[in-house]
Order: C-alpha cells, then sequence, then structure tokens
C-alpha cells in the first residue's frame, strides 16, 4: 500500500529524498550529459532549504516505509507550483505521481486567485501526457542561460546587499519590493527566496535603490544544489525590477552587480531563467552575451491565469526544482 504524509524536516528523510531524485533521474542525467556517471545528488542543505519554505506543502511516497517518490511545493505569494516530481523507475506506472500532485495542488489551492503551475522538460512525452491529464496547460517556455564570466574590471559594480543591512532595514526592503514585484503579477512576493537565500548561507541579495525604496533585487546563489558538481557557477535565482524601472540601465546595473558578485567567490559562470513572455528581457540578455542552455516547458492549472500573455518586465525565475 501507498502512503503519502508530510515530508520531516529530519536529516533522515533529507538523505533518502535527495537519493531517490537522483536516481529516478538518472536515466536523463546519462543521456542528457552523453555519459555513465550518476546524477549527482542534491545536497542535503538544499533539500532541507526548500522543505523549510513550505513545511506544510512538500510530501513523500512511501511503500512499507520505504520512500519511492517525493514532491515539493514552492509559494511565491500570488504565484505557486511544485517541483521536482519524482518516483523511483519501478514503483512508476502505478498513480504514485498522481497522488503526490493532488497533495501539492491540495496545498497550493488553500490562497484563492493564486497562478499555480509547473515547469517541466519539453522533451519528456510521459510527464507532458501526465500534466496533461491533470489540467494544466501549455504556456511559452523558460529558457536556461548562461554566461561565461570575464576577468574583473578595474571596479566592479556594487548595490546594496542583504547581509550588510540591519534588520529594520531588511523589513523596509521586503515591503519596497512586494509592492515592486506586485506590480509585475498581483501578489508575486519573492521575500522567502531572500530569506531562505540568507539563513541557509547560499548566497546573496543584492537590491536596487530608487533614492530611499528598494525597487529590484537580485539573488545569487553562491552554493551548488548537487555535491561535487557546478560548484564553477553562480546562479541567479529570482531577479526582478519594478515596471517603472523596467530600462537597459537598471537592468544592466543588477546583472552587473550580480555578475561581478559571482566573479568575486572565484566563479567562472553565471547562469540564469527566463520565461519567454518576458521578449524584452530575453533580448538584452543575449545582447549581453548570454546563451541559451535549455529549455523548459511552463504549464499552468486551468483556470488559475487567464492564458498565455508577453510583457515588457524583468522577472526572471523559474519553476522547478
Amino acid at each position: 500500500m501507498i502512503k503519502v504524509r508530510l515530508m520531516r524536516g529530519a536529516a533522515a528523510d533529507a538523505d533518502v529524498v535527495r537519493q531517490v531524485e537522483a536516481v529516478a533521474f538518472g536515466a536523463w542525467w546519462r543521456q542528457w550529459k552523453g555519459g555513465s556517471d550518476d546524477r549527482p545528488p542534491r545536497t542535503r542543505a538544499n533539500i532541507l532549504a526548500c522543505r523549510e519554505k513550505e513545511p506544510e506543502g512538500c510530501f513523500v511516497a512511501e511503500e512499507d516505509g520505504q520512500v519511492v517518490g517525493s514532491i515539493f511545493s514552492r509559494t511565491w505569494g500570488g504565484v505557486g507550483w511544485f517541483g521536482n516530481l519524482v518516483v523511483l523507475p519501478e514503483y512508476q506506472g502505478r498513480g504514485i505521481s498522481k497522488r503526490l500532485i493532488a497533495a501539492s495542488l491540495e496545498y497550493l489551492c488553500q490562497e484563492p486567485g493564486r497562478v499555480i503551475g509547473l515547469e517541466t522538460m519539453p522533451e519528456s512525452p510521459y510527464n507532458l501526457g501526465l500534466y496533461l491529464r491533470q489540467g494544466f496547460q501549455a504556456r511559452l517556455p523558460t529558457l536556461l542561460l548562461a554566461k561565461v564570466l570575464e576577468q574583473p574590471i578595474a571596479q566592479d559594480p556594487v548595490l546594496p546587499c542583504w547581509s550588510s543591512a540591519d534588520a529594520e532595514m531588511q523589513e523596509r526592503w521586503l515591503s519596497d519590493l512586494r509592492g515592486a514585484t506586485g506590480q509585475i503579477q498581483p501578489g508575486l512576493d519573492y521575500s522567502k527566496a531572500v530569506t531562505s537565500t540568507a539563513r541557509h548561507g547560499l548566497g546573496e541579495t543584492l537590491v536596487l535603490m530608487d533614492s530611499t525604496s528598494a525597487v529590484g533585487l537580485s539573488t545569487v546563489w553562491l552554493t551548488s544544489i548537487r555535491e561535487g558538481w557546478g560548484e564553477e557557477q553562480a546562479g541567479v535565482q529570482v531577479l526582478a525590477l519594478h515596471p517603472a524601472h523596467t530600462e537597459e540601465k537598471s537592468f544592466r546595473a543588477l546583472l552587473d552587480a550580480s555578475e561581478a558578485l559571482a566573479r568575486a567567490h572565484g566563479k567562472r559562470a553565471l547562469t540564469l531563467s527566463v520565461n519567454a513572455c518576458h521578449p524584452w528581457a530575453l533580448q538584452q540578455l543575449l545582447k549581453w552575451g548570454y546563451r541559451i542552455e535549455r529549455a523548459m516547458l511552463r504549464m499552468v492549472l486551468k483556470g488559475t491565469d487567464e492564458g498565455p500573455t508577453t510583457d515588457n518586465c524583468v522577472n526572471l525565475s523559474r519553476w522547478a526544482g
């Protein structure tokens, strides 16, 4: 009998979940990398940080006490999504994915008006069919980009950073930034991304100011999410600008400071993600030397958005684990 339960915060659950994820995506990893090595497991810190953001929205499936699958839910205020969803290969085809999805959706749907979605590999017909049957609709792709970082310039750009601010200033920034991102999409709130990054020592958040108000942010992870892999690169988790400040100068200021931060920590590349619904931001990134490495298909639960749209906003993020 398969049982779906809440993921526990203990290290024991974290260790088994990261091993299940590595095995479940092992064949895809070997095909993508063109080798025979197993997929490196996610770090324990990464699993615990993801679970901590939504302790009531992360679940495992187990049979006779053995964990055979898992799912993580994530909320950014008015936006909610799940990922990764994994089931061990030998347990697939038994409806476990559907039960994990149902548990996540029950959690995510608790807030009325929330846009609910996911991102999946477009080359996987099984995944696409599964999500379409569960009521999700295809939207525009999210493109994963990377740039090789050049040597430091004479004076790297610097922006105010989260770790240097006192508690009062941090709260003021979060309030300003909620107002900024809420203009991009109603209720969009990246506060959890900022605070979790700081609490777990994963990286730094840079803040763009307009006079005394915060109008943009870039949260950069300086640690890899996988053991022994990807240490040479940093990754932008979220980067967003108030629509009134969507201009090349402001966008470039945030991006240049993010690159400088990565270089200062010895990183040779910076990665980021942008959905194709923001074509202006995508074109700017390509102009500035970023190159597309992969694509994920964004999908949205029917009835939770108004359908595919495009805008000129700067809102870099990824709905995936």
